[in-house]
């Protein structure tokens, strides 16, 4: 927010600037471009005067000369031409057709005074191009055409501009480090406190707070408003686990008692349809105590306030695929791992083991047969977006898992990873829906977040993003 305002402070101070030298720097320009115009005019009238009496006598020699001495003085073209736009002096070459010179040219010989130049900037090199018309009682005998550099009119320009520059961009400087960033300082500090709580909050650390007695009275009572909202969040919070926690707990004994009660019916139990019905019920008691499992397992880690440490993940990752190995050579799914070694990130204990078995396990249920890979890459600070899961100078570990079945949809990867969410098309595979909504609170406990993406062909791509650990100290 610091860095916003400072920018809507400079945009507003540059703005101010700018309507105020702008102004100053066009109408530099414009007298500079009219006074060079004028002398231009004045030269162009005095040949019209010296080339009518040679036009009407033909003696050229006084013409010419003066042209030689106005083009070594000035650097200019200058060349006079008869109504009929036959050169009649010119001392260096002049090209009648171009577009400038033919437009003044025209415009001279219809007896039309001389157009002013538009503004003159450093940058353009166009030359002036006067056309003086030579008459005499009244009638157009011929023009003067003066092709001059705008050398010193640019300089000019260039000058003035460079110390209008200078001069504004020493007022930006004075004002924003001397007025704007002090004020902006004082203003957000208690707002980065509270940034940096909501921070903290949305981490899952409810119990932090914020100082009530810094900032203004309304950022005071903020402060207030949000040490109230974070205490509450935290008793609800704890409620709701405890209850989550004992009722899966409460739960348990009579779900057992209730299997062991179906499960001894069956010696009672004659009818092949009523056989049925009672191995259906156990699978679905078996079903329940899952779920039962899984809000345990859920609880727990939500409840669970350990700190992340360094993972070795070139480990975990070798030592999760060698237990899965059987259970892919089993079903006939190929394996396959691409981890450099030596990678490691920050995750809380255990985590990555467990995500990484809950991704096996769906690639394995639901990837059609196909091949599975396990791969593992670590991206330097240069190319991290800083967000979530980025470590160290933002470096990032993503272990991906990918198989090549028929995947999700693009709504159902929106909804993938939600409690209890299973797609329409799997409901007939054993599962609970809370495999990827434990693993994605996990990964995110941890620092770290689990993405989900369609693969290329087909399939799909589950790649967990922690942050990179800092390298070991070897100074000790």
């Amino acid at each position: 927010m610091r860095r916003r305002l400072l920018v809507i402070v400079f945009a507003l101070v540059t703005g101010l600037i700018l309507a105020l030298s702008v102004p100053l720097v066009r109408a530099t320009a414009e007298h500079t471009v009219q006074t060079s115009f004028i002398g231009r005019v004045q030269d162009g009238a005095w040949f019209a005067d010296l080339a009518a009496t040679a036009l009407e006598s033909g003696r050229t020699d006084r013409l010419e000369a003066a042209a030689d001495r106005y083009t070594a003085l000035y650097d200019s073209r200058v060349a006079v031409v008869d109504s009929s736009r036959e050169i009649v002096v010119a001392p260096r070459p002049l090209d009648l057709e171009e577009p400038p010179v033919q437009a003044a040219l025209l415009r001279a010989l219809a007896d039309r005074p001389a157009r002013q130049p538009g503004l003159m900037w450093p940058w353009d090199e166009r030359p002036f191009v006067l056309a003086e018309p030579v008459k005499r009682d009244g009638h157009v005998l011929g023009a003067v055409l003066i092709v001059s550099p705008t050398d010193q009119a640019r300089s000019e320009v260039a000058d003035h501009l460079a110390l209008v520059a200078l001069g504004s961009l020493a007022a930006l400087a004075a004002v924003v480090i001397a007025v704007a960033a002090p004020v902006v300082r004082w203003v957000l500090r208690p707002v980065h406190e509270l940034d940096r709580a909501t921070h903290e909050v949305a981490l899952g650390r409810l119990r932090t707070q914020v100082s009530e007695r810094t900032g203004a009275p309304e950022l005071r009572r903020l402060a207030n408003s949000f040490n109230v909202m974070a205490d509450s969040m935290h008793a609800s919070q704890q409620q709701q686990r405890a209850f989550v926690a004992q009722a899966s707990h409460e739960l348990r004994n009579p779900l057992t008692a209730l299997r062991l009660r179906v499960e001894n019916l069956e010696g009672y139990v004659n009818d092949p349809q009523g056989l049925h019905e009672l191995h259906a019920a156990a699978e679905e008691a078996d079903r329940f105590g899952e779920i039962l499992d899984g809000l345990l397992r859920m609880a727990r880690a939500e409840a669970s306030e350990a700190k992340r440490v360094p993972v070795d993940v070139t480990a975990v990752v070798a030592h999760r695929v060698d237990a899965w190995r059987a259970a892919y050579e089993a079903e006939d799914v190929p394996l396959a791992t691409r981890v450099p070694p030596g990678v490691s990130a920050l995750s809380l204990p255990d985590s990555l083991d467990h995500a990484l078995d809950t991704l096996l396990d769906n690639a394995l249920k639901f990837g059609d047969g196909t091949p599975v890979s396990v791969s593992v890459a670590q991206t330097s600070g240069g190319d991290s977006d800083n967000g979530a899961g980025a470590g160290q100078d933002g470096a990032v570990v993503a272990v991906t898992v990918r198989d090549g079945g028929t995947g999700l949809t693009a709504e159902e990867l929106a909804l993938a990873g939600g409690r209890f969410w299973r797609s329409a098309r799997h409901q007939n595979v054993r599962g609970t829906g809370l495999g990827l909504a434990l693993t994605r609170l996990m990964i995110e406990a941890g620092g770290g977040e689990l993405h989900l993406a369609a693969a290329e062909p087909h399939g799909l791509a589950a790649t967990i993003r922690l942050p990179a650990a800092p390298p070991p100290d070897t100074t000790a």
